[in-house]
């Protein structure tokens, strides 16, 4: 599926509405564009009298062999006829497009539990359908016109990643913090009689979408299977900063229990009628009810893994099918930090036990409490750096090397309080690494170092999927 930091992009504009035309960033020496005039900063309106107002539109319309391209420079507008083989590019990049933005205020947004004073791109509040298909971020469909539900099916803009929450109208229009009720399976089965494939997400939020309406909305949507392919549930996640909003109630470890029980059923029964279990638990519900993670088949392909939905079980497995080759392994003695969340050293703890047994590894696993969002936040994607630093010097032992957690440091390098890992590098005096979410390839990164200068480690975006979406800071 869709690489990972991938929701939303550092300094891009949101808007209301999506407008024509989207801008040359660059064009490629020796290319089409460059050979027929196109110029950096011109804007792309019109291919063969198709609207083209993003990147999408563009791609969707610039395979044909012959195309009229309509561009606007400045004042001027020009008109290029292009002959070309059918896989051919013009040759341009093109510049990032603006977001969608939000017309919902849903009662458990983590966005709304922000404290101010961030950097504003922390509070991008975006529901842009093209991103679901690009990126796989969910959508909620609220902020669609006629139009764009015409384009999803003309384009195939297939899969489609839906924030559905609840299918009953009255319930689902009060979590979207709006005053109507809001239809959403007449929108689902609009998409699935034209074949567009979708992914659903509940937020779970107790007292409120649980219980028989979490049933009625995992069978409603199973109905509408195999167009509808899976339904994620997550945990809601309540900050510290949660002022003047209305009042929730945590997934507390009994909570956990009893969906978790609920949820089993249900997937038994899908298992015989689907031949899938449908609908899948975000791993916090199996962590917080100290219930053992599910197996590898269990997810049957982990259509959600980006989601927090099966991402702890391929980190185990991950580590088991690599740890008989690490023992296998001579280095110069090595001593790692390994920075964890509370829920995240429920696996991480006996995993550095394991990497204790290698005769050149000394493993520490370092539990870092959340006081920046408060004690309700426990996942590694929303730690700060000034938590890290705390916990860090707080080890009495010695850290050697610091190995980090990849989700909580942006594609810019940035802890969501700003800080960098090179920063946390000079305070600490030792070398801070970014790791991968493949803790055997880490700590191999670790074991190498850097043979340049030791600087910190850049994590890999492409090994960087986004912390569950109801806990998304839209940086990442």
């Amino acid at each position: 599926m869709q690489d990972a930091v991938r929701h939303s992009v550092e300094g891009l504009p949101q808007v209301d509405s999506i407008e024509l035309g989207v801008w040359v960033e660059a064009v490629l020496a020796g290319g089409i564009g460059e050979s027929v005039g196109i110029l950096p900063g011109d804007v792309i309106e019109r291919i063969n009298s198709h609207p083209v107002s993003d990147p999408i539109d563009y791609r969707f319309h610039i395979g044909e062999e012959e195309v009229e391209v309509h561009l606007r420079r400045d004042d001027e507008v020009l008109i290029l006829d292009i002959e070309k083989d059918s896989d051919d590019d013009l040759g341009i990049t093109l510049g990032d497009m603006p977001i969608l933005k939000c017309n919902n205020k849903c009662v458990f947004c983590f966005l709304h539990q922000m404290p101010k004073g961030l950097r504003k791109t922390l509070y991008y509040q975006d529901d842009d359908y093209r991103l679901s298909f690009l990126h796989g971020a969910y959508v909620t469909l609220t902020n669609l016109s006629e139009e764009e539900f015409q384009r999803v099916i003309d384009q195939r803009l297939s899969p489609m990643y839906i924030s559905v929450h609840a299918t009953d109208p009255a319930l689902r229009g009060e979590l979207l913090g709006r005053s109507e009720a809001v239809e959403v399976m007449d929108r689902i089965a609009f998409l699935a009689e034209h074949n567009i494939q979708m992914h659903a997400q509940v937020v779970l939020c107790p007292g409120m979408n649980d219980g028989e309406h979490l049933k009625r909305t995992v069978f409603d949507l199973a109905a509408q299977y195999p167009h509808v392919e899976s339904v994620g549930v997550v945990p809601l996640g309540l900050t510290r900063f949660r002022k003047n909003l209305p009042d929730l109630s945590p997934v507390t470890p009994q909570v956990a229990r009893t969906c978790l029980d609920q949820v089993s059923e249900w997937q038994s029964l899908f298992k015989t009628r689907l031949g899938v279990n449908f609908v899948y638990l975000g791993d916090e519900f199996y962590l917080q009810s100290k219930c053992d993670l599910p197996l590898q088949s269990h997810y049957d392909g982990f259509p959600l893994v980006e989601n927090g939905v099966g991402m702890v079980r391929r980190f185990i497995d991950f580590f088991e099918a690599g740890y008989a080759d690490l023992k296998d392994l001579k280095f110069e003695p090595v001593k790692v930090a390994l920075v964890t969340s509370v829920l995240g050293n429920a696996f991480v703890g006996p995993m550095s036990d394991r990497l204790n047994e290698v005769p050149w590894l000394t493993a520490l696993p370092v539990e870092v409490q959340n006081t920046f969002f408060g004690s309700g936040i426990t996942v590694s994607g929303l730690l700060t750096g000034a938590d890290i630093l705390k916990a860090l010097k707080d080890v009495p032992e010695g850290l050697g090397n610091v190995l980090l957690p990849p989700n909580c440091v942006s594609h810019h390098g940035l802890f969501l309080d700003d800080m960098t890992p090179e920063e946390l590098s000079k305070t600490l005096g030792c070398n801070v690494f970014v790791g991968t979410y493949n803790l055997i390839e880490s700590i191999l990164m670790v074991a190498n170092g850097d043979p340049v200068s030791h600087a910190p480690v850049a994590a890999r975006t492409d090994d960087h999927p986004y912390i569950s979406s109801h806990q998304m800071v839209e940086e990442d």
